[in-house]
């Protein structure tokens, strides 16, 4: 019995030393089993024991999306995207409240997340890529930024994707990305990148892909909707499983169906605003930058001051009122060929807005000139009226021109999403 003893407890002895020289031997295996992922880094998942990349140290693969863009992603993208110019003097130069050219310049002249105007919207998604030591030290790394960005309005739009690394250790392995969008309220998103992985390109160059998105709002109905992303990332070494980031959310908007013939989006913390270029709409757009700059006791349509759209949008009803402002007594419309050829009164507030429809003895007539070429407010002659005291402008236009001009109201009603007694301004350019 003594002897069996003795046996058993060498036995033991002998299991026990195994095992304690088995953890000894995998230090990296006993770390990842007893210690979480490291904080800080993202989603993090530990690389297979017995990888490569495992027997050189690393123990997790972190992957992490999120926060505004460093000023190295801004001037990255800034360079990838090719614009012109530093994108504080683009911003400085152009009006915050006005759609620019490029969604993009939404991202290249600010630091912000989420980026927007009224039509317009870009988002900025720093992303980072991380091998993690045992001791929770970074090793191999890499450091990049998504741009998303879209100009809405319709029921239909494309969102460009943009992906780049901006930094990276010389023996980061390849990266792959995977992006996919959905929607709140009555819209739907999609893949981007054909819905799979993409690998992502070297410092300097950008990979570049859309995800399509459509609003199916009921006529006459309003709803919000906002674009919820969810991203993907990976690397291509063995060992190393996918890992995916959390969502993160793009701009609010308003999607309606009472504008036009169909469904729309716009952000409406934005005021919407109408441009008429004075190269394409001639006199008649001198007749809404003269109302601006000389009448005092008017609404003419600036931010501070701007015009609504008539809660009323029947046809019938806005006749009624061009009719009050051109037409009826006591002053019809003096038209004449001899001072314009197929001459007709534009007037302005505009009949489709809350401000138009004023009786014509409110208003005051003017007669805009080209001279050498130029159409400009210096050029405009008063027929009739008091620019002092004028609630409204009549003017000596082209019949062309006045429903060219008319026809842009409409456009921009649809595009820019304006409903009923909303308020929007009227830029004039040249």
């Amino acid at each position: 019995m003594k002897r069996l003893r003795t046996l058993i407890a060498a036995i033991a002895s002998l299991v026990l030393t195994a095992a304690l020289m088995v953890l000894s031997t995998s230090p990296a295996a006993a770390v990842a089993v007893t210690r979480a992922a490291p904080p800080g880094h993202g989603t993090c998942t530990a690389i297979d024991p017995g990888s490569p990349l495992r027997r050189q140290g690393a123990v997790w693969f972190c992957f992490k999306a999120g926060g505004p863009a460093t000023a190295r992603d801004l001037a990255a993208m800034h360079r990838l995207t090719g614009a012109h110019g530093p994108a504080t003097a683009r911003g400085a130069a152009r009006d915050p409240a006005v759609d620019p050219a490029n969604p993009v310049d939404l991202c290249m002249e600010n630091p912000k997340e989420v980026n927007t105007s009224r039509s317009t919207y870009c988002v900025q998604h720093p992303i980072s890529y991380r091998i993690v030591g045992a001791d929770g030290q970074v090793g191999e790394h890499a450091e990049g930024v998504v741009v998303t960005s879209a100009r809405v309005g319709k029921s239909e739009w494309k969102e460009e994707v943009r992906a780049a690394i901006t930094q990276q250790t010389p023996k980061m392995p390849k990266m792959m990305i995977g992006l996919r969008s959905d929607c709140t309220g009555p819209c739907t998103g999609g893949g981007a990148f054909g819905g799979g992985l993409a690998p992502l390109p070297a410092v300097g160059r950008e990979l570049l892909t859309s995800i399509t998105y459509r609003t199916t709002v009921v006529d006459g109905g309003e709803a919000r909707s906002q674009p919820l992303y969810h991203m993907t990332g990976t690397i291509l070494a063995p060992g190393t499983p996918v890992n995916t980031s959390d969502n993160w959310q793009g701009p609010l908007l308003r999607c309606d169906n009472k504008v036009g013939n169909g469904p729309g989006c716009a952000d409406d913390r934005h005021m919407a605003n109408v441009t008429f270029h004075k190269s394409q709409y001639r006199a008649a757009a001198v007749t809404y930058e003269w109302a601006q700059k000389t009448l005092k006791s008017a609404v003419t349509g600036t931010k501070v001051n701007p015009l609504h759209r008539d809660l009323n949008a029947d046809e019938s009803w806005t006749r009624t009122k061009r009719r009050r402002t051109c037409n009826n007594l006591p002053y019809p419309f003096p038209a004449d060929p001899l001072l314009v050829p197929e001459d007709s009164c534009d007037e302005f507030p505009f009949a489709r807005s809350f401000e138009g429809g004023k009786p014509n003895d409110l208003c005051v007539d003017i007669l805009p000139k080209e001279v050498g070429g130029v159409w400009d407010v210096a050029n405009v002659r008063v027929m009739r009226g008091d620019p002092d005291t004028a609630a409204c402008v009549r003017s000596h236009v082209t019949e062309k021109d006045n429903e060219a001009a008319g026809n842009e109201l409409a456009q921009a009603t649809r595009s820019a999403r304006i409903l009923g007694g909303e308020a929007y301004f009227v830029i004039v350019d040249n």
